[in-house]
């Protein structure tokens, strides 16, 4: 009888938690259309879209992350926060095998296969999985989430961009060290040193945290009104890659560090692991040369996907 009722309490659990996350997912895809239709009234363009990404990303997402430990204890012990870390990387390390895998079963070009390799090892883990693990684990865990910062830029800057640039020379610290990264750090040093924040520092990392999540949303949407939705649609070998992002990797993530972790942290880790593709792939290819048209389409599909995706795997494998 008791083990019967601690069955539909874990089952009831789970369908709140694929409740929510549908919900946030919903209000994710509505601002996305925001930022779709402004795009295709012509009230916004291309250039607008690349500056509100660099304010988005050394700004908002930099206060979103730091708000994660100013005026709170983040309930993470320092054992516990070196294990996170470990598995972080893991994740990532999950993902970029999973990905080099699909990539060499793909019928595709030199350059394509990279983008498909890349596309499933990133994840967009602040502008779709920060906004869905609040809701389901609360503002603490940002900081469990926030450290997906650390392997997300330091890989993507490295081995990403290697493999990205086409004759464009050395990458940099700078490019290295990103603003995200660095507010990882300092909020790294705030906990373990319980570092105190004043009132009004605090008070204004929180405003501006506020932003993040509409803003960000609606720079995704003005960059999906770029994509041939058409030729996106059509493309088996876009939704075969996207699948394995929003549906393999999340499950062997939730089996490998199911065998060492538990409780919020594996909730964090596995919500971070169905996440789409990283837009900053897209980005990069534009950076340096290459043709963004297939990346375009994953992050198209993937990030429209994830909306029946997510709370689907969230409810089975939390």
């Amino acid at each position: 009888m008791r083990y019967r009722q601690m069955r539909e309490e874990k089952a009831s659990v789970m369908r709140m938690a694929g409740l929510v996350a549908l919900e946030k997912m919903v209000m994710l895809v509505l601002l996305m259309l925001v930022g779709f239709a402004t795009a295709k009234a012509k009230w916004v363009d291309g250039a607008f879209s690349q500056r509100a990404s660099h304010l988005v990303a050394n700004v908002f997402i930099v206060a979103t992350i730091l708000s994660s430990v100013v005026g709170m204890k983040p309930q993470m012990a320092g054992k516990e926060l070196v294990l996170v870390v470990a598995s972080v990387f893991l994740l990532f390390g999950i993902g970029g095998v999973l990905g080099w895998g699909i990539a060499r079963l793909l019928p595709l070009d030199k350059q394509d296969r990279t983008v498909a390799w890349l596309s499933v090892f990133f994840m967009n883990n602040v502008f779709i999985g920060f906004p869905v693990i609040e809701a389901l684990f609360g503002t603490q865990a940002i900081f469990c989430a926030s450290l997906s910062n650390l392997p997300f830029n330091l890989l993507l800057f490295s081995i990403g961009t290697t493999r990205l640039r086409a004759g464009h020379g050395r990458m940099t610290l700078r490019e290295v060290f990103s603003p995200a990264l660095i507010g990882t750090l300092i909020a790294i040093v705030i906990f373990l040193f319980r570092i105190p924040v004043p009132g009004l520092v605090g008070d204004t990392v929180q405003a501006l945290s506020g932003a993040t999540v509409p803003l960000s949303m609606i720079i995704v949407g003005i960059s999906l009104s770029q994509v041939p939705v058409g030729q996106a649609l059509r493309d088996w070998k876009a939704y075969a890659v996207s699948l394995v992002r929003l549906i393999l990797c999340p499950i062997v993530v939730r089996l490998v560090l199911g065998l060492f972790l538990e409780g919020m942290a594996l909730g964090v880790l596995t919500v971070i692991a169905c996440c789409p593709s990283a837009a900053m792939i897209t980005i990069l290819c534009v950076r340096y040369g290459m043709d963004d048209t297939f990346a375009s389409r994953v992050n198209f599909l993937s990030t429209i996907l994830c909306a029946v995706t997510l709370p689907v795997m969230t409810s089975l494998i939390l």
